[in-house]
């Protein structure tokens, strides 16, 4: 388990940095499941996210050409340029095609390591849902980000009366020619994710796991979040959120650290974590019946969450529950 992040947080740095090769060793020394098979979905992501981000470069600079003037730009072209980009639809297809290979893969090897009796059979609506809804939702944020970095550097262009060549350089010259770095952080920001995700699945399939813990692992920080280390030790029900008071006021409640519920100032550089609690009592029962119970499990969750979904839907419509 990784009581002490610290190697791992100096680890992830370097790789986005592409300054060292042992996060394959650190994610191991760590606890995470099948590090050598995560690094080899990471590259291809990566490989993947940069192609995407690369054309969508492209398209902008040949759009600027387009152009007499960059008022002409802002007013003629650059809306049509916004409702064309294609790179949500591209990303939207990257990121579902990873987590729907990522998920049962890695759900299984943490079914596994919780029981070494069990095998995943299947997964959970709820994550088949997470990964069909994240995978739009996120390609939905990295096109916004992306636009609002060309924005930017047109506002600065309009105010500052520049000619569409020095709008083309500072675009050239900006950080959104760094398509590879870019491509390396979200990369690894999603593996890491997607490994929480199985590893929430796996907790909640198998029945020795009856409760999770939150682990602070900050002590490498130098501002840790006052709140995140109060969370340390937090022990809760598998199948219920933790309890979070927000750093800007409010509670949330995220069912593991990272959540995709959690605001950015809760999320970016967490490097907490969620541990299971075993019980030996369970993993002394039959591997029938501990089969049995998981699936029974399977089939609770499946209910549940058809019964969530059946209810925003008639909220949707207007209907009134009976």
């Amino acid at each position: 388990m990784c009581w002490n992040c610290g190697p791992l947080i100096k680890a992830i740095d370097a790789y986005i940095q592409k300054a060292d090769s042992g996060l394959e060793e650190t994610l191991d020394a760590e606890g995470y499941q099948e590090p050598r098979r995560t690094l080899e979905y990471l590259e291809d992501l990566e490989e993947r996210i940069a192609e995407a981000l690369l054309l969508e470069t492209d398209y902008f600079l040949a759009s600027v050409e387009k152009a007499v003037d960059l008022e002409a730009f802002a007013e003629l072209v650059w809306p049509g340029v916004v409702l064309n980009d294609e790179l949500r639809e591209k990303l939207e297809e990257i990121f579902l095609e990873y987590f729907q290979n990522f998920m049962p893969e890695f759900t299984g090897y943490y079914i596994e390591q919780t029981d070494k009796g069990l095998k995943l059979e299947q997964v959970s609506k709820r994550t088949t849902a997470w990964v069909k809804t994240w995978s739009g939702q996120l390609a939905d944020i990295m096109q916004l980000n992306s636009h609002k970095e060309i924005e930017k550097i047109l506002e600065t262009g309009l105010k500052n009366g520049s000619s569409i060549a020095t709008f083309t350089r500072d675009i050239m010259d900006s950080g959104i020619r760094n398509e590879y770095y870019k491509a390396r952080r979200a990369a690894l920001t999603e593996v890491l994710r997607a490994h929480s995700v199985a590893q929430q699945e796996a907790f909640m399939q198998s029945p020795a796991v009856g409760e999770k813990m939150w682990k602070h692992t900050g002590s490498y920080r130098n501002d840790p979040r006052k709140n995140h280390q109060d969370m340390n030790g937090q022990r809760v029900p598998v199948n219920e959120p933790f309890v979070l008071t927000g750093i800007k006021g409010g509670t949330h409640y995220p069912m593991y650290p990272r959540d995709t519920n959690l605001p950015p100032e809760e999320s970016i550089n967490c490097h907490c974590i969620c541990q299971p609690v075993v019980s030996e009592d369970i993993l002394g029962l039959p591997l029938e019946e501990r089969q049995r119970l998981q699936q029974e499990a399977i089939d609770a969750m499946d209910d549940d969450w058809e019964k969530e979904l059946d209810k925003k839907n008639k909220a949707k419509a207007g209907i009134e529950e009976e």
